[in-house]
């Protein structure tokens, strides 16, 4: 007798997000053109673990997401933001982001507007610019006359 799949597991990985998982270097080109956003940022704040405090002392718009300043962006996928504007950031369909960043790092964030102004959700997991030419090759990649 035959069982059918448990509709549970199909589910499951319908509910996958790209955002949760670290990308291979030959997918940063992919990534930087698919993302409509692409900025270089650093994480000012985290959210608090999840059942801590009531929430009130964090804003309204960076509830649940990473607190990122900011730093460099390119005008290619700018999403009309500037330098040193403090964003809010999470994942695609999470009120708390999958990836794990560390505040006063430097990340390059590839992300998508949400309704929200400076919210926006990861198109993919954030890459650390620590000691890497990464800044340099999405500057290559998205900068086609700068």
């Amino acid at each position: 007798m035959r069982r059918d799949p448990t509709p549970g597991f199909s589910m499951l990985l319908f509910g996958v997000s790209l955002a949760c998982y670290s990308p291979s270097l030959k997918s940063v080109q992919d990534q930087a053109y698919t993302a409509a956003v692409v900025v270089e940022g650093k994480v000012q704040a985290l959210p608090p673990p999840p059942g801590s405090g009531n929430g009130t002392r964090e804003p309204p718009a960076s509830a649940g997401g990473v607190l990122v300043k900011v730093l460099d962006l390119w005008p290619r996928n700018s999403g009309g933001l500037q330098r040193e504007q403090l964003i809010s950031v999470g994942s695609a369909g999470s009120p708390a982001p999958c990836f794990k960043v560390k505040r006063n790092h430097r990340y390059i964030f590839f992300l998508e507007p949400t309704e929200q102004p400076l919210v926006f959700r990861t198109s993919f997991a954030p890459l650390d610019t620590s000691g890497k030419n990464l800044k340099k090759d999405v500057g290559r990649i998205l900068c086609a006359d700068c």
